[in-house]
């Protein structure tokens, strides 16, 4: 576990500085795309590099899901293209491709997308390790109700059952009881630790997972998840990006000197006056000095995790004392942190992680201060 952990913190250290730069490089492209024309072949080539850069930050999300770890932070989703995007990702590379089985009406979960996501990617290497020459790796996802008859060590209800199969080298029949066992593996080069992390997270889920297995013939693992009764409100649509322009003074905290430079180019061309800090402590002597000479900040936006010095989180909490009906944004390189999910416990009243772009901050901002 602690071999684990150590693995989890680079990760997660690596995501982090990584988001940084992005928000350099995507914030600067979206800044450059507000005064190029798009007929224009300059033009073409600015998307071409800002699709690449969407795609890293992708990747760096999927660093921050190997660095979590402990409870799940739950919401209500659908599985299906979180199942598609993380086994596009993980055969990145590989000889093997996947066929899904996934229906349209499949019922909602209440997960932690980034835990689950690492429970899939799991399975999924497993599989193409044990298919080296290549193959095809068998996806199904059902809607499935337990009953008192099923053998099952779940409660009565309904689930959503996911079956990942291969037609790999299996798993000898005496070996089948110990593969969730932690530092259990077969593999020259194996931590033991891939299955016994999924086992943990399907558990913490209140679910279940199965294996089936023939020497020779291949491997299928079964995940059990309890399904929601909430509905999913989130409304995915196409809509034109805009930015939404604004006017008066912002606090702009962050410990990175390209990112600092980057907000203030943005926040300018939104109509904002910018004030950095590079630390908490910084920031409080800003804002306090700003409220004493009658000319207060309209929102701050703080950095959560400055190097060497105060952060957001206890950032806002001195803040609050200054000015109770402080209109603060949380901003992060770390999506996957707690205080990201719950922002508004912390003191926060809005949120824009890293990477972001220039439309992305003046939506945040000006939902905030005009109080959509």
């Amino acid at each position: 576990m602690e071999k684990l952990e150590a693995v989890g913190v680079l990760a997660g250290g690596i995501a982090h500085d990584f988001n940084n730069l992005l928000t350099a490089i995507l914030g600067n492209l979206s800044l450059a795309e507000l005064h190029v024309k798009q007929n224009d072949k300059s033009y073409e080539y600015l998307m071409r590099v800002k699709n690449a850069s969407q795609h890293a930050g992708k990747l760096t999300q999927q660093l921050l899901t190997f660095s979590k770890g402990g409870a799940p932070i739950k919401e209500t989703a659908s599985v299906s293209e979180l199942i598609e995007e993380t086994a596009t990702f993980a055969l990145r590379g590989s000889k093997l491709k996947c066929e899904y089985s996934i229906p349209d009406n499949l019922w909602l979960l209440e997960i932690d997308k980034g835990q689950i996501s690492q429970v899939i990617h799991n399975l999924i290497i497993n599989a193409d390790h044990a298919m080296p020459n290549g193959g095809i790796i068998k996806i199904d996802v059902k809607n499935v109700t337990i009953g008192k008859h099923d053998i099952l060590p779940l409660e009565e209800g309904k689930y959503l059952k996911i079956s990942v199969k291969d037609k790999g080298v299996g798993i000898p029949k005496d070996y089948l009881s110990k593969v969730f066992d932690p530092y259990f593996t077969t593999k020259e080069n194996g931590s033991g630790l891939g299955l016994a992390t999924c086992f943990s997270i399907i558990k913490k889920h209140r679910g279940h997972i199965t294996v089936e297995s023939e020497q020779g013939n291949g491997t299928t693992f079964h995940i059990y998840l309890p399904a929601s009764e909430k509905e999913l409100f989130e409304v995915k649509e196409i809509k034109e990006e805009r930015s939404y322009l604004g006017h008066g003074k912002i606090l702009f905290m962050d410990d990175e000197e390209e990112v600092i430079n980057t907000a203030i180019e943005m926040l300018t061309q939104l109509g904002y006056k910018v004030v950095a800090a590079k630390n908490g402590t910084e920031a409080i002597e800003l804002y306090k000095k700003a409220n004493e000479t009658g000319d207060p900040f309209e929102a701050v936006i703080l950095d959560l995790t400055i190097a060497g010095d105060m952060g957001g989180k206890e950032a806002v909490k001195r803040l609050h004392e200054i000015d109770p009906n402080i209109k603060a944004i949380v901003s992060s390189g770390y999506s996957n942190n707690p205080i990201m999910a719950e922002y508004k416990q912390c003191g926060f009243k809005g949120v824009v992680a890293k990477p972001y772009e220039i439309q992305g901050l003046s939506e945040v901002l000006y939902k905030l201060l005009n109080g959509k």
